[in-house]
């Protein structure tokens, strides 16, 4: 018994000394994962720079030669373009995250950190969906904002009315409530319903409730064509009696009437830059909007629900006047272009056999004379018949491209999550990053590279007080999208927007990988991004 006890003994020994030994032949690892030779652009708008990555855990451990240092994973990036993941600060992926984590979508596009809740709409209470998040997991960052119109909805429901004093004071308490649970600002959507019912003061009131909490104020203006200039003044008003930041959502000249006129933006933007207002816009770099057939009719024919709604379109003087409103709307030009081709339906639940056509295909299946006339009796009818997403014609290439080259002007989506085969969504859901970087910077040489990725990390980042996100810099979390520049582009198109870009070699989210080439690696280590005024849970309730 004691000389067995005796040879386990010397075995354990012989076993402890034989791992010791192999520890100290191990090479030191350095960092979890390292990026080698890589064209690194900071976000900045700096010169690219040659140079390696070091990342331990969520965070870049370390930025330049890092040649002599032990990884366990090492990425060679020779001849690609290293950068901060893209932040989209306009998308709708609030809607969808739940159902699709993996937001394949955006992920593909190298966008690493989203922000919903814009143009007046976010999910309520927001605890709800911050909480899910945090519990399954997603693949990039997300952040929100509160929306007017879910606020105004919950509170006054689709009243024209101006709020009484005990409804302003209720909306106000929701929106305090909604950015202690870490909302990153307030967003209005004043096409929308019931958006469009409020005035300037009703806004400036309201916004007031975000100031102590850091926020900043988007706004999808009431007019992007002849009443632009007027509707970017009252975004700045609003902004500016509460001195927070204002941004412009999706800025555009949308009515042919107003193309080649970009003074109209850039006059009240500058002035109130000049003043001090800090002020910004964002864009997608197409010419065809995308929204639901409901901003084709006049806000006042929704008034009271949709009860009210399909009531009014029986009155036969009441029906001609919304006829009216669709025909001037949508359906003129002052350029002689037929806008029965250029209006497209997107999605559409009750006749998805309509999707992907134009109004003028339509009434051709229906047997009816491609006129204005039955075009407008037919977007009436779309909305009748529960809604649709169209897909509208309506800017100016020189346009989009001036825009774009202005120093104060983000890239971003207007987009949201997508399943791959339902209907037939804007490109932009897919494509709206390497298109810029594709069309507009090598293509086009509108704006260089540098400045691209600075209009897409460090300046939407900065116009939303993202912290520690948006530059490659020691400390900061390791989003990071890898990319070959000569190949990088867009596939989506109008006819077949289903489509992921190429030419992406790695995306990184807080330090793990997430897609590598062209595969969606299965991870979900976004994070909720939350606004600077989050009310803190207290760590121990139980002390006295």
């Amino acid at each position: 018994m004691i000389k067995r006890l005796f040879r386990i003994s010397i075995y354990l020994i012989t076993l402890f000394v034989f791992f010791f030994i192999l520890k100290s032949f191990t090479p030191k690892q350095d960092f979890a994962l390292l990026i080698k030779d890589g064209f690194i652009l900071d976000g900045t708008g700096n010169p690219w720079f040659k140079g390696d990555i070091g990342i331990n855990g969520e965070r870049i451990a370390e930025i330049g030669n890092l040649s002599e240092k032990r990884a366990g994973k090492t990425i060679d990036a020779t001849g690609l373009f290293v950068s901060p993941g893209f932040i989209d600060v306009h998308t709708h992926c609030d809607r969808g995250i739940i159902e699709v984590p993996t937001v394949d979508n955006y992920i593909h596009q190298g966008v690493t950190t989203v922000i919903g809740g814009n143009c007046g709409g976010h999910p309520y209470p927001i605890s709800k969906l911050f909480l899910e998040l945090e519990k399954n997991g997603m693949s990039v960052n997300f952040g929100c904002l509160v929306g007017h119109n879910t606020i105004r909805r919950e509170v006054m429901g689709l009243k024209m009315d101006p709020p009484t004093v005990a409804e302003l004071d209720r909306m106000k308490t929701l929106i305090r409530q909604e950015m202690e649970t870490g909302t990153l600002g307030f967003s209005t959507g004043l096409s929308y319903l019931p958006g469009a019912y409020s005035d300037t003061s009703e806004l400036v009131s309201l916004v007031s409730a975000i100031v102590p909490f850091g926020g900043i104020y988007t706004s999808h203006i009431r007019d992007q064509g002849n009443k632009i200039t007027e509707a970017i003044q009252e975004a700045i008003e609003v902004g500016e009696k509460n001195n927070i930041p204002v941004l412009i959502s999706h800025i555009k000249l949308a009515e042919d009437a107003v193309w080649g006129k970009p003074e109209m933006i850039t006059g009240p933007v500058e002035k109130a830059r000049d003043r001090g207002v800090e002020i910004f816009l964002d864009q997608y770099p197409y010419t065809a909007t995308s929204s639901g057939f409901t901003s084709s009719l006049p806000s006042w024919s929704f008034a009271g629900g949709r009860d009210k709604f399909l009531e009014r379109l029986e009155d036969k003087e009441t029906y001609q006047k919304i006829k009216s409103f669709v025909i001037e709307r949508r359906l003129t030009s002052t350029k002689n272009i037929d806008k029965l081709k250029t209006i497209y339906i997107g999605r559409f639940r009750r006749f998805s056999d309509f999707e992907g056509k134009n109004l003028q295909e339509i009434l051709i299946f229906q047997k009816k004379e491609p006129t204005i006339d039955n075009a407008a009796d037919l977007i009436i009818d779309i909305e009748k018949s529960g809604g649709a997403t169209g897909i509208f014609f309506q800017m100016d290439e020189t346009d989009v491209e001036y825009l774009m080259g202005l120093p104060y002007t983000m890239h971003a989506s207007d987009g949201g999550i997508q399943v791959v085969g339902r209907g037939v969504p804007h490109p932009r859901n897919y494509g709206t990053f390497p298109r810029v970087i594709a069309h507009y910077v090598r293509d086009r040489g509108v704006i260089t590279i540098e400045e691209a990725v600075r209009k897409m990390t460090s300046l939407p980042a900065q116009a939303f007080r993202i912290r520690e996100r948006g530059m490659l810099k020691k400390g900061m979390y390791a989003d990071i999208t890898v990319f070959d520049y000569r190949s990088f582009k867009d596939q989506a198109t109008f006819a077949e927007p289903h489509q992921y870009g190429q030419g992406l070699r790695c995306v990184i989210v807080n330090g793990q990988i997430v897609v590598t080439n062209d595969t969606h690696t299965g991870n979900l280590p976004g994070m909720v991004v939350y606004g600077p005024g989050k009310k803190q849970e207290v760590e121990n309730d139980s002390q006295d």
